[in-house]
């Protein structure tokens, strides 16, 4: 205590105060700076330590423990397996080693940081960063390993979990629509329970670490619920077959049928009511087997019940189509025959009339032939009519004679018309030479009179000529006609000659009197203007010698040129009018 007391007064007596006072300020300050690294110091340790204490926990908290007791119990069951498992105890004996240093180092370090040893803590922590990733190397080297041995379990459960998923889909699908199964819920929740129990059978079996005969298990529920999935996806429709479709079939067949037979279509052969009767027994069979679940069966039943109950359907369908096609056209059928008879008969007149005129063949051994097939028809008419009166054979049966019948008729009618069309075409001939003889007759007549009216000072001798031979003409095919049998060659030969002479001589007639009234109007029109006009006076002169000698056509010439000279234009409209009041216009 006494050196400290004078050590202090050696100090008072050598530094001043204000340097003392100076001396503690820096002491002070030097004492906070240590402090205040010891701190950040510590937190940095300490944060670095609870990441390290994560890493830790993480490393911890794997699945190696549970991976390898999975794999030992599985090797216990799979003598292939034993061998790899024991294999890596070592190394798994190593990796808890490597966790349980992990965590005395941990716990050291953390002893070190409570106690404020900060440097120790972060050489305890830099030791166990080398120890965790050391750690995590093996872990996952034994991990890789472990997942190899229980692969096949995981491929397994893999394969549960999507049964178990597609189960709840399934189940989903018939819990929605439940109450379109009917008393059938009964036996498919049955299979549901099955279903289920299996589950149970497989995860006894993966517990047990019986990963083939868990998969084996699998593989049954898979085919039990494909099998159920399609039973599921079938069942309304059955139900609804049974229930709705061929029922209204059924009620449709039964009022067609009624309908049918106020019309008076026997249907007696079809035993309707029978048909109908056992049809609905065997429904209510099909439709028993559905509620106990036995559904191929049952679409079997309601298969063949439907294809019976189509083949009633379309039976009535064709009965009625039969009656349709004979009574629609069974009158007129029968009434073709008798006209067919008619023609006949007129044929054989007709052609007993023209055979010797027209030299045709004998037509003798046609008419036994036409005569026996109208027979067959007549007869064939006669049966079909009786048939159908008496009403013991279905229509079905009978329309197919009845066919045979009308095509009998429609060929035998176009055998009739090429007949009557051979005697039509024969004197068809003569027929046209007199309507044409008529007809050339009345054009002469024509010709004469139009001659005759107009009073022309002058017609040439070839005119009277061309008379003549159009008359000769006309006579040679009255002589042709008045033969027999008929030349029709030389008929038709000549009455063309005739034709187109008489037309020839009508044009040539028509255009000379066309002319003559034109240089008439002409002359007349002129007249007007021949006292003003001494060349109009000379010239219309000229005109009127020519017309008085029979030159028409140099008349009109004449004549026009006289009234173009003066009027210009007039003779075009004339022309373009045909008409000769247009020179009254000017």
């Amino acid at each position: 205590m006494q050196s400290v007391t004078d050590f202090l007064s050696f100090i008072q007596s050598r530094i001043t105060l204000a340097t003392l006072i100076y001396i503690c300020i820096i002491v002070l300050v030097i004492i906070l700076l240590v402090i205040l690294s010891n701190h950040l110091r510590r937190r940095k340790a300490n944060a670095r330590f609870e990441e390290l204490e994560k890493d830790v926990n993480a490393v911890r908290n794997n699945s190696l423990d549970y991976k390898f007791n999975k794999a030992k119990a599985f090797a216990k069951v799979n003598a292939d397996i034993m061998e790899r498992v024991n294999e890596l105890t070592p190394k798994y004996n190593v990796c808890i080693e490597g966790m349980d240093e992990c965590d005395t180092l941990c716990e050291k370090a953390h002893d070190a940081l409570e106690g404020h040893h900060t440097k120790r803590a972060m050489r305890r922590m830099d030791e166990l960063e080398t120890s965790l990733k050391d750690a995590r190397e093996r872990i996952r080297i034994v991990t890789k390993a472990l997942d190899n041995i229980l692969q096949k379990e995981t491929e397994v459960r893999d394969f549960a979990n999507a049964l178990k998923e597609r189960y709840q889909n399934v189940r989903q699908v018939y819990t929605t629509n439940r109450n379109s199964f009917y008393k059938a819920t009964t036996y498919f929740d049955s299979r549901f329970q099955e279903i289920e129990n299996d589950f149970s059978n497989f995860e006894e079996w993966m517990y047990a670490c019986e990963f083939n005969k868990a998969k084996d298990e699998g593989n049954k529920i898979a085919a039990s619920i494909d099998s159920l999935s399609s039973e599921i996806a079938l069942c309304p429709d059955l139900y609804e077959r049974t229930k709705s479709i061929i029922p209204a079939a059924m009620m449709e067949i039964n009022q067609n049928a009624t309908e049918l037979s106020q019309s008076d279509i026997n249907l007696g052969y079809l035993e309707i009511n029978k048909n109908l009767n056992e049809a609905a027994s065997q429904l209510k069979e099909a439709e028993h087997r559905i509620d106990v679940g036995n559904l191929k069966e049952a679409q079997m039943m309601i298969s063949q019940i439907g294809d019976g109950v189509l083949k009633l359907q379309d039976a009535i369908s064709q009965e009625k189509a039969a009656y349709d096609e004979i009574h629609g056209g069974l009158e007129q059928n029968l009434i073709t025959v008798s006209e067919i008879q008619v023609e006949l008969n007129d044929i054989k007149k007709m052609y007993s009339n023209i055979r010797d005129r027209f030299g045709l063949e004998d037509w003798t051994h046609r008419f036994a032939l036409a005569d026996e097939q109208m027979g067959n028809v007549q007869e064939a008419s006669t049966l079909l009519q009786r048939e159908i009166k008496a009403d013991q054979t279905p229509l079905i049966e009978v329309v197919r004679y009845y066919r045979e019948f009308v095509a009998d008729i429609n060929e035998f009618k176009t055998q009739i018309d090429e007949m009557k069309s051979k005697l039509i075409s024969a004197s068809s001939d003569e027929s046209r030479a007199q309507k044409q003889l008529i007809k050339l007759q009345l054009i002469l007549n024509e010709v004469r009179l139009n001659a005759a009216t107009r009073h022309l000072p002058s017609i040439s001798s070839q005119f009277e000529k061309d008379i003549q031979q159009a008359e000769d003409l006309i006579s040679r095919v009255q002589i042709v006609l008045s033969h027999s049998p008929l030349d029709v060659p030389t008929l038709n030969a000549d009455l063309q000659d005739a034709i187109d002479f008489v037309y020839k001589l009508y044009n040539n007639a028509n255009n000379l009197i066309g002319v003559a009234v034109m240089v008439e109007n002409a002359i007349v029109f002129g007249n007007r203007f021949r006292s003003a006009h001494p060349s109009m006076n000379t010239d219309l002169t000229r005109a009127e010698l020519c017309f008085q000698n029979g030159e028409y056509t140099r008349a009109l010439k004449i004549a026009i040129q006289a009234i173009e000279n003066l009027h210009p234009g007039t003779y075009e409209k004339l022309i373009a009018k045909k008409d000769p009041a247009v020179m009254n216009q000017v």
